[in-house]
């Protein structure tokens, strides 16, 4: 026997669509389940129903992200690296990203688990599919054997944090010198 209305699945994803926004403009800190609750057309004891604390709240609608399946990537190396950094670098310049990023990243001290679910699912999966495409590239000798993988997603999307950071484009002309710079240290010499 259950007791009371089933949950509405409805006001689960407006709950956690939200979040998202209200994360969005104002950072984890000035985040209120008020707010969560305002701008999802909810009352705060629905919000407060499903989640006890801020930190879970965010910590779900963080897990809820749902981008669908990828589209198939180019064959190259290059053309794949390439694309994977116009996606990433539309998700860095979205209304909010950087917002996002910065106040979950001053939560690291005190909500540890916190970034780890937002590392896990928005930089998580970014990094394993330019991972898939360095073992492609190697795989097909496009790229040198001894090629470290770790460390060549580190540079590609370092560059893309730091120029993000320092509120510079991220133009197309731009990404396309990133890729060339880092596939000049990796990539296999042309047959002669």
């Amino acid at each position: 026997m259950t007791h009371g209305r089933p949950r509405s699945p409805a006001a689960d994803r407006a709950i956690l669509s939200a979040t998202l926004r209200v994360l969005a403009t104002d950072g984890y800190q000035a985040l209120t389940i008020e707010a969560v609750a305002a701008a999802a057309g909810v009352g705060r004891p629905t919000v407060y129903r499903r989640y006890r604390t801020k930190a879970e709240l965010v910590s779900d609608a963080l897990l809820a992200i749902d981008a669908g399946p990828e589209p198939e990537l180019p064959a190259p190396t290059r053309d794949a690296l390439l694309e994977m950094l116009r996606r990433a670098a539309a998700s860095l310049a979205a209304p909010g990203s950087l917002t996002v990023l910065g106040s979950l990243l001053g939560e690291a001290g005190r909500d540890p688990a916190l970034l780890a679910t937002f590392r896990g699912r928005v930089f998580g999966p970014r990094m394993a599919a330019v991972g898939v495409i360095l073992e492609r590239g190697i795989a097909g000798a496009e790229l040198l054997p001894e090629t470290d993988v770790a460390v060549t997603i580190d540079l590609l999307f370092g560059a893309l944090l730091a120029r993000s950071l320092l509120g510079e484009p991220l133009d197309d002309a731009w990404l396309a010198r990133v890729v060339e710079s880092v596939l000049a240290g990796i990539a296999m010499e042309p047959a002669r």
